[in-house]
């Protein structure tokens, strides 16, 4: 079995924010991406292995990328959300992308035959790109503009109502 290295970095991360205490940060950690940044360049693999380059694969569109894990109770909530999003609104340019941070590929799939999703799920089996994004718990949820530039985060878990109202502001 594959232990989840970034597990210690998200786990204090939680806890320091849960107790209202500033998270430091290393040299090697980037600074927290803010509302109105246009996030890292990033490329992944999906469950077949073909690459995905977020958010150049997705420009021009409302993106919506959700990092998660199979252990992660309120994601298991909030992918089937995001997949009634998706199918309401990906005709009008909505794009959600899933990205699974640090588990093996069948620890994955095996979670995604109890939530059925149809966009794309892609894998950071190393957390490069988790950690590039400043993600220090899961869920984290990044709604991106048209023009690539962020304008809403969600940090920790949403309802399905608040995910909707978000995605109407930005469409």
């Amino acid at each position: 079995m594959k232990t989840f290295r970034a597990l210690p970095y998200l786990l204090a991360g939680a806890v320091l924010l849960a107790m209202g205490a500033p998270v430091p940060l290393s040299a090697a950690e980037p600074a927290a991406l803010k509302i109105g940044m246009k996030p890292p360049t990033a490329t992944l693999p999906d469950l077949k292995g073909a690459p995905m380059t977020i958010p150049d694969a997705v420009a021009g569109k409302v993106v919506i990328l959700h990092f998660w894990t199979d252990w992660c109770s309120y994601c298991l909530v909030e992918m089937p959300a995001l997949e009634s999003l998706y199918n309401r609104y990906r005709d009008r340019g909505l794009v959600v992308v899933a990205v699974n941070v640090g588990q093996p590929k069948e620890t994955v799939t095996a979670f995604l035959q109890k939530v059925q999703v149809t966009y794309p799920v892609l894998l950071d089996a190393e957390t490069k790109v988790t950690k590039a994004y400043g993600v220090l718990g899961v869920p984290r949820t990044f709604f991106l503009d048209r023009n690539g530039a962020i304008r809403f985060k969600v940090l920790g878990d949403a309802t399905e109502e608040t995910l909707h109202k978000l995605v109407r502001k930005m469409m």
